[in-house]
C-alpha cells in the first residue's frame, strides 16, 4: 500500500513538472494591452497558424502557445480596438523548430505596436 502511494505521487509530480516543461519550452505569442481600451479581436497568423485572442481588457495581456512546426516567415497581426480602429502589420520572423521563443505586441495609447521577440 505504501509503494502504491509513493508511486502515484511520483507520478503525479512526474506530470506536474512535464505540464509545466511544455509551457516553458513551447513558442508563444503575448499580446500586451496597454491602448487604454477593449481589444476585441487580435489576429496573429504563423506561415502554419492562426492564433485569435478575444477581448483583451486595457492593461492586461493574454498568451497562446503555438506549433513549432513552421515554414519560414513573419508574423503577421491585424488588432481591432473597441473604437473601431484597426491596426495592421508585420514584425518579427518564425522559423522551424523555435523553441522557448515568445513574440511580445504591446499595443500603446497612440494605437502603435511594439515588437519584441
Amino acid at each position: 500500500m505504501r509503494s502504491c502511494l509513493i508511486f502515484s505521487l511520483f507520478t503525479a509530480l512526474c506530470l506536474f513538472i512535464g505540464y509545466h516543461a511544455y509551457f516553458f519550452i513551447m513558442p508563444s505569442v503575448e499580446i500586451n494591452n496597454q491602448s487604454g481600451q477593449l481589444l476585441t479581436r487580435v489576429e496573429v497568423s504563423l506561415p502554419n497558424n492562426n492564433l485569435v485572442f478575444d477581448n483583451i481588457d486595457p492593461s492586461k495581456t493574454m498568451r497562446i502557445h503555438h506549433s513549432t512546426e513552421q515554414v519560414d516567415g513573419e508574423y503577421i497581426y491585424r488588432i481591432r480596438l473597441s473604437s473601431g480602429k484597426q491596426i495592421n502589420g508585420r514584425c518579427g520572423y518564425v522559423t522551424q523548430d523555435q523553441y522557448m521563443k515568445i513574440l511580445a505586441l504591446t499595443v500603446n495609447n497612440k494605437h502603435q505596436v511594439n515588437c519584441v521577440e
